[in-house]
């Protein structure tokens, strides 16, 4: 499983979330919890079951297509160096989206690369994030985000 496109594809979905002015489709939103609940399960299942699902369902929704294809061109070309500090603390995600039971699985963040550390810490906020009632709102809340996206802007133009 290659980390970089997993942590792209997340974030860039929940920045496109978190700026998207139109709102998801009950579908939608049950598409993103079927996500997360597999992504949860089984993140190995990512590049074959879960990531052509999600990018089918984001693709029909044309606002947020076009947010989250901006996203992750920019994070595609950061590559693997997004500074951790930029992402939401667990206290700000534990307030926007507070554990609830059943809880989807959190992944163990082991005590290796950064690399390893910043691919289950995006993947188990992403868990969290899409689980949620209304994902949309859910990273609106989160104000880190907000340092993350101007982050990107301004690596964006210093290019």
């Amino acid at each position: 499983m290659e980390t970089t496109n997993l942590n792209n594809t997340l974030l860039a979905l929940l920045l496109a979330l978190k700026d998207s002015a139109t709102f998801l489709s009950e579908t939608e939103k049950s598409d993103l919890y079927q996500a997360a609940e597999q992504l949860s399960a089984n993140p190995k299942a990512w590049e074959v079951l879960i990531e052509p699902r999600l990018l089918v369902m984001i693709q029909a929704n044309e606002p947020l297509n076009q947010r989250f294809q901006a996203a992750k061109s920019q994070l595609d070309n950061l590559g693997d160096q997004i500074p951790v500090n930029l992402l939401p603390s667990e206290a700000e995600l534990e307030q926007a989206a507070p554990k609830q039971k059943p809880q989807p699985i959190t992944r163990a963040i082991p005590q290796v690369s950064s690399s390893d550390l910043k691919s289950n810490e995006i993947t188990n906020m992403a868990i969290r994030v899409l689980a949620t009632p209304n994902p949309a709102e859910t990273a609106k809340k989160l104000s880190g985000f907000e340092q993350l996206q101007q982050f990107l802007n301004q690596n964006l133009a210093q290019k």
